[in-house]
C-alpha cells in the first residue's frame, strides 16, 4: 500500500497513520490567568516548519487576493506576502488556484505550515479528520483547503466568532478541499473572551462545504485528534453553535441523513470510526482528559465517538500545562511507551512507523502526543484584554520546533515582528539540507542522538528543557514589567519593538544552547560509553596513582531486566524472544519505581486510574464495553492476561450472557452520560 506524504491526513487502514495532528482549546474560566488557549502539533514528516512574520498591509480598492494552493514541504510558498517566501529553492512564484475580493487593510500575523496567531489575539490549531464527502486537488474546482481560509481570516477579525463566519462564507461560496481523499479539517480557533472547534468537509457532489461550529465552554477543555468532535447541533442556540448555510442539505442529498433522526455531525459526516484506527484518535483523547479530569474516571475508550466533546477542568491550566501535555507518552500508565519489548533497552518511547513489517504482522500501537514526526507544536495564548492593553500584546505564541517531547517553546508576541528585521532560527532552512543556522535541526539532533540511549540521555535532556523554560518564564516577566511601564508612559510602539527584540534574542539564545547540549551529549554518549569527564572539565586526574578523578569510559550495558527478557545466558548463540505476554521481568519492578528526572513533563500533572480490565483490545465491541462487574467477581489483575484468564472471562459471560448484550447496548456513541455529568452535551 503506498502511502501518500500528506500532513495530518489519517489512513483508512489498521496499519499505521501516516500523518496527524493533535489540537487542544482551553476556555478562560479553566486557565489559571483568565487567558483562553489553543493548541496543535503538526506531526508531518516533510513539512516546511520555518515560522514567517506576515505584515500588516495597506490595499488599494478593488484589489484582488490571491488563494495559493496547499503545500507542505519546503519552500511551500514563493511569493511576495513576507521576505522569507522569497526563497524559492529555484521554482517559480506559487500559481494561485484563483482570487477573491480583497479587503482595504489586513493584520498581520504569525504563521507557519498553518497561520497562528494575528495582532488581535485571534489564535488557531488544526487536525485533520477523516470526512465521508470528499474533493482534493487537483481533481476538483474548489478554491479553499483550511490553511487559506484560517490566513484569510486572521487578516481580517479582531475575534473568533469573525473568524468562524469568514471561514464558514469563503468554503460555502468559494468551495473546500481536502488534503488528501477522504480528508476533512477541524481547527480551534480562540479570541481573548472565547475557544471554538469548526469542523468541515466538502458538501453534496464534491461542491460547496458542509460545516459546523462548536463553543468550548468556559471552564472547559475540549481535544480534537484526527477525528471529528462535535455530534448534536441545537440550531437555535447561536451562542454555542454555528451551522454551514449547506450542512444538512449536503447530508440529506447524499443520503447521510433521513431528515428524522437527530442530527449527528461526527457519526454522519465521517466514516465508521470503528473502520479506521480508532484507538489512535480516543487514546489521546482520553490520555488529556483524564489528567484535566481525573475525577471523572473517563476511561480509554476504544470508540472516539464515545469521548465526549469537552469536559470541564478540575484544576486551571498554563500554558506550561498543556506544552506537558504535548510531550506525552502515556508515562506512568499501563501505556507507558517507555516500557515494553519494542522500547528497547534504554526505554526509548518512540516508535517506528509503517514499513513492511507492520503490513506482514498486524497490529497497533500507541499513539503517542508527541512522536518523532513532528514538525512544531504550539501553544497559542490569547490573553485578557486588560493584560492584552497593559502590555501592549493581544498575546503569545509559544512554538516548539520538531517533537516537543524534548524541545523548548519559545514566545512569539502577537503584534510583533522579528528583531530588527531578521529572522531567528526559527524563520530559516529546511529539513533537506543538514543546517546549524537552523532551530529545527537543533531539536531534531537532539532528539535523534537519543534514539543511542533515551533513558540515559533524559536525565541529561528534561532537566535542560524544563531550565530552559523556567528561565524563558522568569525573563519574560521581567520584560513585560518594562513593556507596560512604557505602555503606561505613551511608548506603545517602543513596547512593541522591546517585545521583538527581546523574543528574537531569546529564540537564538535557545537555539545556540540547544546545539551546545547536542555537542555535549555527542561527546559524553558513545560508543556505549558514559564519558563523566565531560562534566569535570577534561581528562582525569591521578591517573597514575590509580584514582583518576573521573571516569572516561564508563560502561552502560545492557539492564538486567532486558538480559532477562531476552533469555541472555552462556549459550553464545543467536537468541530468538517468543511471542510477549504482558507480564514484566520481576527486575523491572526497581525501574518502575524509580524517581522521574528533574524537570519531566509527566510529573506533576493529574491522572486517574485506569480499568484495564474493561479496556478491550479488539475492535469488535464498541467503546468502552465495561462490564461493571455484574457478577462480584474480583477482576483480573492488570498484566497478567493469559489463556486461563480468556477462560475466565469467557466464562463469566456464559454465566452471565445479559453482561455482554449490555456492553453493547450501553449507548457508547454517547459516552456514559450518567457517570460523566459534566460532559457537555446537547441533545436537539
Amino acid at each position: 500500500m503506498a502511502v501518500s506524504p500528506l500532513r495530518c491526513a489519517l489512513l483508512s487502514s489498521a496499519l499505521v497513520v501516516a500523518e496527524a495532528c493533535t489540537s487542544i482549546a482551553v476556555g478562560r474560566a479553566a486557565t489559571v490567568d483568565d487567558s483562553t488557549l489553543v493548541t496543535q502539533t503538526d506531526d508531518c514528516a516533510e513539512c516546511d516548519s520555518r515560522i514567517v512574520h506576515i505584515p500588516a498591509r495597506d490595499h488599494a480598492p478593488g484589489s484582488m487576493r490571491p488563494i495559493l494552493p496547499y503545500a507542505a514541504s519546503f519552500p511551500r510558498e514563493v511569493s511576495d506576502r513576507s521576505p522569507q517566501y522569497s526563497e524559492s529553492d529555484g521554482r517559480p512564484a506559487t500559481e494561485p488556484l484563483g482570487y477573491i475580493p480583497q479587503v482595504l487593510h489586513t493584520f498581520a500575523y504569525w504563521e507557519t505550515t498553518n497561520p497562528i496567531m494575528n495582532e488581535h489575539g485571534v489564535g488557531f490549531g488544526e487536525t485533520t479528520t477523516e470526512a465521508r464527502l470528499s474533493a482534493f486537488q487537483p481533481n476538483t474546482t474548489n478554491l479553499f483547503y483550511t490553511h487559506e481560509a484560517m490566513k484569510v481570516a486572521l487578516e481580517r477579525c479582531r475575534t473568533a466568532r469573525c473568524a468562524l463566519r469568514t471561514m464558514g462564507e469563503l468554503v460555502d461560496r468559494y468551495g473546500f478541499y481536502g488534503d488528501s481523499p477522504g480528508s476533512g479539517e477541524s481547527v480551534s480557533v480562540i479570541d481573548s473572551i472565547e475557544a471554538w472547534v469548526f469542523q468541515v468537509s466538502v458538501g453534496a457532489k464534491g461542491k460547496s462545504a458542509a460545516w459546523a461550529a462548536q463553543r468550548v465552554p468556559d471552564g472547559h477543555v475540549a481535544v480534537v485528534a484526527n477525528g471529528a468532535t462535535i455530534r448534536h447541533i441545537d440550531v437555535h442556540d447561536e451562542d454555542n453553535f454555528m451551522v454551514g448555510a449547506n450542512l444538512f442539505s449536503a447530508a440529506l442529498e447524499e443520503g447521510l441523513w433521513d431528515g428524522k433522526e437527530a442530527f449527528d455531525f461526527a457519526r454522519m459526516m465521517q466514516p465508521d470510526t470503528m473502520e479506521v484506527v480508532p484507538r489512535y484518535t480516543s487514546m489521546r483523547m482520553w490520555r488529556i482528559y483524564s489528567r484535566l479530569a481525573p475525577s471523572l474516571d473517563i476511561q480509554p475508550h476504544v470508540d472516539p465517538l464515545a469521548m465526549p466533546f469537552s469536559v470541564r477542568v478540575e484544576v486551571p491550566v498554563s500554558h506550561r500545562t498543556l506544552m506537558d501535555m504535548h510531550r506525552d507518552h502515556y508515562e506512568g500508565t499501563e501505556f507507558d511507551m517507555r516500557n515494553g519489548a519494542l522500547a528497547g533497552p534504554f526505554r526509548d518511547p518512540n516508535r517506528l512507523e509503517g514499513g513492511r513489517g507492520q503490513r506482514a504482522v498486524r497490529g497497533e500501537i500507541p499513539r503517542a502526543i508527541s512522536i518523532p514526526r513532528t514538525s512544531y507544536a504550539v501553544v497559542v495564548q490569547s490573553r485578557p484584554k486588560k493584560l492584552a492593553a497593559k502590555l501592549g500584546s493581544a498575546g503569545v505564541a509559544w512554538y516548539a520546533s520538531d517533537a516537543p517531547a524534548t524541545s523548548v517553546f519559545v514566545p512569539f508576541y502577537a503584534n510583533s515582528s522579528w528583531g530588527h528585521e531578521e529572522p531567528s532560527d526559527y524563520g530559516r532552512g529546511s529539513m533537506f539540507k543538514f543546517d546549524r543556522k537552523c532551530a529545527w535541526w537543533a531539536f531534531d539532533f537532539v532528539a535523534n542522538w537519543m534514539e543511542l540511549n533515551y533513558e540515559n540521555m533524559s536525565q541529561v535532556v528534561l532537566p535542560a528543557m524544563a531550565k530552559a523554560q523556567d528561565g524563558l518564564d522568569a525573563a519574560m516577566a521581567r520584560m513585560e514589567q518594562q513593556a507596560a511601564a512604557m505602555v503606561a508612559g505613551g511608548q506603545r510602539e517602543q513596547a512593541l519593538r522591546l517585545l521583538s527584540e527581546w523574543q528574537t534574542k531569546a529564540q537564538q539564545d535557545v537555539v545556540d544552547k540547544w546545539w551546545q547540549l547536542a555537542d555535549y551529549l555527542v561527546a559524553r554518549f558513545n560508543d556505549g560509553f558514559d564519558n563523566q569527564c565531560i562534566d569535570a572539565g577534561g581528562p582525569p586526574r591521578n591517573v597514575d596513582r590509580g584514582q583518576p578523578s573521573c571516569r572516561v569510559g564508563v560502561p552502560i550495558g545492557y539492564p538486567a531486566w532486558w538480559l532477562e527478557q531476552v533469555g541472555y545466558d552462556f549459550d553464545i548463540r543467536p537468541h530468538y524472544v517468543k511471542p510477549a505476554g504482558l507480564t514484566p521481568p520481576a527486575s523491572f519492578a526497581a525501574v518502575q519505581a524509580a524517581q522521574a528526572p528533574a524537570g519531566a513533563p509527566w510529573a506533576n500533572l493529574l491522572s486517574s486510574p485506569v480499568w484495564l480490565n474493561n479496556f478491550w483490545s479488539g475492535t469488535g465491541v464498541r467503546g468502552q464495553a465495561a462490564l461493571a462487574n455484574p457478577t462480584g467477581q474480583a477482576t483480573l489483575p492488570v498484566g497478567t492476561w493469559d489463556s486461563s484468564h480468556a477462560l475466565a472471562l469467557l466464562a463469566a459471560l456464559l454465566v452471565t450472557p445479559a453482561a455482554l448484550a449490555t456492553a453493547f447496548q450501553m449507548g457508547v456513541r454517547h459516552g456514559q452520560r450518567e457517570r460523566l455529568p459534566d460532559f457537555y452535551y446537547i441533545q436537539q
